[in-house]
């Protein structure tokens, strides 16, 4: 009996973040700008179709860093991209972070090192709580930048 209610809720979950919608397009092309050796970078990844957490994750994230990060993303301290895994031309990117799906990762690049974390069980925790979601973010990111 446990395991046919976890299976139908599972089930609700993948059919409701599957739900058709207009997706807001970003342009998640990288262009030619010279990245600084010490960085961080902030991926949203998401499929083409949304459900509304996955939407106010990315919302929320731009946000936080709209408002408290602006010099940081001006000189590529930060580097924040949108990113449709479902987009062949993303295959290599979603490899890399193991992105199958919606997912807020981290990346603390030192020294050209990549050091990823993944954020995407307090972004889906916080994401339709912006009023819990942009505070909790601003020091998770304060952290990683110290």
């Amino acid at each position: 009996m446990k395991k046919s209610i976890l299976l139908v809720l599972f089930i609700f979950t993948i059919i409701s973040c599957k739900k058709e919608e207009t997706v807001l397009k970003t342009d998640s092309d990288v262009t030619s700008v010279s990245l600084p050796n010490n960085r961080l970078e902030i991926y949203a990844f998401h499929g083409t179709r949304q459900c509304e957490t996955c939407k106010n994750m990315k919302l929320n994230t731009k946000a936080t860093l709209d408002k408290y990060f602006s010099d940081e993303l001006k000189s590529n301290a930060i580097v924040y991209q949108v990113i449709d895994v479902d987009d062949d031309k993303n295959e290599a990117l979603a490899e890399k972070f193991q992105a199958t799906g919606t997912a807020l990762m981290i990346n603390k690049v030192v020294d050209g090192k990549d050091n990823i974390s993944d954020w995407s069980d307090f972004a889906f925790d916080k994401a339709n709580e912006a009023n819990e979601f942009i505070p909790e973010l601003k020091i998770k990111i304060e952290e990683v930048l110290k």
